[in-house]
This record gives C-alpha cells, structure tokens and sequence, in this order.
C-alpha cells in the first residue's frame, strides 16, 4: 500500500485581521489628518493623483499605483490639484517580518497585480460595510467566502509584490525566519560593515542594500545592539585603524583614508571619542609599549 507523507504550508505572508476597508472619493484639495496606529495600511489609487507623506518623506501616487505605510509610521495624505480622486485604503494587522521589504515603496501595478487589487475591492464590496461607528462591520447578506477571498488574494497581492521587488531590484533583499528575523538581519548588516570595512557607507546605502526603511533598520539594530548603526560602525573602522597604527607604518593620513573617512580631522575626531586620545598618542603609546616589552 502507498504512504503518504503530509507537508506542513508554511506561510510567508500572513494577514490575521482587518481593521479598515475605505473608499475615498474627492475632488479638489484635499488633505486628511496626520495619524499613526500600529497595524498596516495600503493606499491604492484607483483614480487621480494624490501625494501619500510618510515620516520626513512624500511620494506621489497616480492611477494603478499604490505604496504600503508601515506600522507606527507617522503618515497623512494630500492632493493640491482640482481633478476627482479615488483613493482604496485596506488597512490590517500582519506580524510577517518580509512585508518590511515592501514598506515606503511607490508600486505600479501589473496586469496580474491589478486583477488581484480589483477582486479585493469586489470582494470587499461585496462582504463589508463601515457601521455609525466608523468601523468595519460584515454585511447582513454577505456574498459566501467573502472574508476568505479578501484576504487570500491581499495575501497573493503581497507577495507578488516582494517577488517582483527581489526580481527588479540590485539589492540583497532577505527573508529570515520570523522567530530568528531582526537577530539574523543585524548579523547580515554587520557581515556587510565587516565587508566594506574600506569603504564609506551611508545609512541610505545600507537601506537600498538590504530594501528596508530607514527607520525600520535604525530601530531594529539599535534594539538589537545597543548602539545606532553609524556609532557601531565607526568603532569597527577605529578598531582596525588601532591595528593599522600598532602594527604597521603607515601615516595615519593614508589610514583614514583607506578606511573610508574623507577627512582625516572627522577621524581623529571619532578615534579619541572611542579611545580617549589621538591616533598619533595611541601609536606612541603602542610604540612605547612595544619597546618595554
């Protein structure tokens, strides 16, 4: 007789609940108020031209375009022209770490994509309603499977998405086990630093290398280390630097150089932050260490 083994699926992308399905329909300017909340947001619009501000940043949307506001991320949006606008707002509660690889990006629907997005406004439609309260609320006679639908076609919308981004982008988008995720990410950011130890390195360039935002990874290595992320490498450059000047001959010109400071007085400056003294008092100091021994 044949066995069979059963497979456990093992989710990726795993909405739990929704929390707002809006349809916005306004002409003219237009600007709602600033808020923040702890759960996901997509603004997709269907029609016009709106400018979506997130944190510091403004990213303009037109028509088939759509871009996912991250959780606890201050955000508002506006439009200054005269034309109708129809904006589609889905709001959800997901804790699956890869959506953060989607976050602050303007997105231009595909044929597919685009397919997925109109089933999830006929699905919507078709299953909620917003009651007195302004909350979202199951319809009296809703159309069967209509939960189930919404939200497995928001899932396949999903990931699509990070699909097409690790197919289009240059940058090493990773994808950890949630249970291990914002551990294994620092890790890969500090094999990176180690990496490219020689080279200036912007916090904008760690974001595009790894596709995540900026306030994503600023929060998650400084929870995880301590320290803000330039702080952490900045004392691996001095640390190596140490070693260059204990340990070789070279002008302490041509070691800020070599690893990566444009300006040999920001080097001093960061060196004695981290030791207390100058690199030219510490290659003393080693130098007379060296000759006690």
């Amino acid at each position: 007789m044949k066995s069979y083994l059963r497979h456990r699926i093992c989710n990726v992308i795993d909405v739990k609940e929704l929390i707002a399905l809006e349809f916005l329909d306004f002409e003219g300017k237009y600007r709602n108020y600033e808020e923040t909340h702890d759960f996901w947001e997509l603004c997709y619009i269907s029609d016009g031209e709106i400018s979506v501000q997130i944190e510091d940043k403004n990213f303009l949307l037109t028509k088939n375009q759509f871009i996912l506001i991250s959780p606890n991320a201050k955000h508002a949006y506006h439009s200054a022209n005269g034309n109708q606008n129809k904006v589609f707002v889905v709001c959800f509660d997901s804790f699956s770490q890869a959506l953060e690889a989607t976050a602050e990006h303007v997105f231009t629907l595909i044929n597919t994509e685009l397919t997925c997005m109109n089933l999830i406004v006929e699905e919507s439609r078709a299953t909620f309603r917003t009651n007195e309260s302004d909350h979202l609320a199951v319809l009296e006679s809703p159309i069967f499977g209509g939960q189930q639908a919404l939200l497995l076609q928001l899932e396949y919308l999903l990931i699509s998405l990070i699909r097409r981004l690790s197919v289009e982008k240059s940058s090493e988008i990773v994808f950890f086990r949630d249970e291990n995720f914002h551990a294994e990410l620092v890790n890969a950011i500090t094999r990176y630093l180690r990496e490219n130890i020689h080279k200036k390195i912007s916090l904008d360039d760690i974001c595009d290398r790894f596709n995540y935002s900026r306030s994503f990874i600023c929060k998650t290595f400084k929870t995880q280390t301590g320290e803000t992320l330039i702080t952490f490498f900045n004392k691996m450059k001095v640390k190596k630097a140490s070693k260059l000047l204990a340990e070789t001959t070279k002008t302490v010109t041509d070691i800020a150089l070599e690893l990566g400071f444009r300006e040999v007085k920001y080097f001093d400056t960061v060196f004695k932050k981290h030791y207390g003294f100058s690199p030219i008092q510490y290659r003393e100091d080693a130098e007379k260490h060296k000759n006690e021994i």
